[in-house]
């Protein structure tokens, strides 16, 4: 027995002396058919042949692969690419026909060239990075700054922060083209739910845990992404809005188990407000009840967080008395929209810009040399001559 406790299965002497003569016998046939004029000669009992040694056959379990190398980490000096998706179109032939059609072909991708993008940004040497390792809280003599880290990624690899923005599925959304609400299926794992129907390919969450899973160096460290969920409509297509509903309390709870779910999986929450205002063009007041509602509705379903993802990507820093506010409020980190590697740091907080990731990206960029990834190749044409 070895030592996993398996047994090793031997040959006897006897029967290595057979083997040996059937091979001899076969050679002959193999090198002139000459085996016919062979006679045959008596063999000699096994008793009296010299003792053979047993072979030991090993088990394929008992062969180990050698590990593959760690890969050489270094810091990255460059700029972070930041990017964002909306819900995915899970159904173009329904969301290019619908009313909406210039909305969904302008800011959105399907789900088959949301598959191709991960796939072209892996091949290009995009890797995931968690947002929580790029900055930190200091408190000295409490004085709050925050203050911007370099992350520690796979030489030859370039570091990404993915998003998500309005992943609440708004009514129509989810009327038109894309799944209905994230939920947890019967083996624990995060699935799609569209009437009554389970997906795994058809949202931007649960299509990364799948490409992740087959491509795992594409997560550094186990990153994921940034959930960015207003509140007008609920969340995550639960409606956590109607709080005087009678399944109000049945629908946070299945919320909460969901987001619970993600967090552990590596996926972070950001807010995008509550009404997803303009807030530059909005009055104090209006951000007052904005936040206030956030507080009441959004809040004890994701709980706390500190990144802030403006609406429409327009941002505050210019006005004080909002920004203020913000930060009063416990956010530090902030994400407009922009080229994607823009970046900079104050002593209170640090901002990002995003680049979107859509039908706009596609029409501006096709052209042009700086594309994050061949848009010739992921562009899905037919789906977005639909009619």
């Amino acid at each position: 027995m070895n030592l996993n406790g398996n047994k090793k299965k031997t040959i006897s002497g006897s029967k290595v002396i057979c083997l040996i003569a059937f091979m001899a016998i076969l050679s002959c046939a193999r090198t002139g058919n000459q085996v016919t004029n062979v006679q045959a000669q008596p063999m000699t009992p096994p008793a009296a042949q010299q003792t053979i040694e047993p072979i030991q056959i090993i088990e394929a379990e008992e062969i180990i692969e050698p590990a593959a190398p760690e890969p050489v980490m270094v810091v990255f000096e460059g700029r972070v690419l930041n990017i964002f998706f909306h819900p995915l179109v899970a159904r173009p032939e329904e969301a290019f026909r619908s009313s909406h059609r210039e909305h969904f072909l302008e800011w959105y991708v399907t789900a088959g060239e949301y598959r191709k993008i991960l796939y072209e940004l892996y091949m290009n040497d995009f890797v995931l990075v968690d947002i929580k390792e790029l900055y930190e809280v200091i408190y000295n003599n409490g004085v709050k700054s925050v203050v911007g880290k370099k992350p520690l990624v796979p030489e030859g690899k370039k570091p990404m922060i993915l998003s998500i923005d309005d992943l609440s599925y708004y009514d129509f959304v989810r009327e038109n083209a894309s799944v209905h609400k994230l939920v947890i299926d019967d083996n624990g794992k995060i699935a799609a739910w569209t009437d009554g129907v389970l997906s795994y390919d058809l949202d931007v969450v649960t299509y990364l845990e799948e490409f992740i899973s087959k491509y795992p160096d594409f997560s550094v460290r186990g990153a994921k992404g940034i959930i960015a969920t207003t509140g007008y409509e609920g969340v995550l297509g639960y409606k956590t809005h109607e709080m005087d509903a009678p399944g109000y309390q049945h629908e946070k709870e299945n919320a909460i188990t969901v987001v619970n779910k993600l967090k552990d999986m590596g996926w972070h929450f950001a807010s995008h407000s509550w009404g997803h205002p303009n807030l530059p063009n909005r009055t104090i007041g209006w951000l007052v009840r904005d936040l206030t509602l956030w507080d009441s509705e959004v809040d004890p379903i994701i709980g706390d967080t500190d990144l802030y993802i403006y609406p429409f990507g327009a941002g505050v820093e210019h006005q004080e008395d909002k920004h203020k506010m913000l930060r009063d409020r416990g956010y530090n980190v902030f994400f407009g929209v922009g080229n994607g590697f823009g970046y900079w740091e104050r002593q209170r907080f640090v901002f990002y810009d995003r680049r979107n990731i859509d039908g706009f990206y596609f029409r501006v960029f096709r052209e042009r040399e700086d594309q994050l990834f061949d848009i010739s190749k992921v562009i899905d044409e037919e789906a977005r001559r639909i009619r």
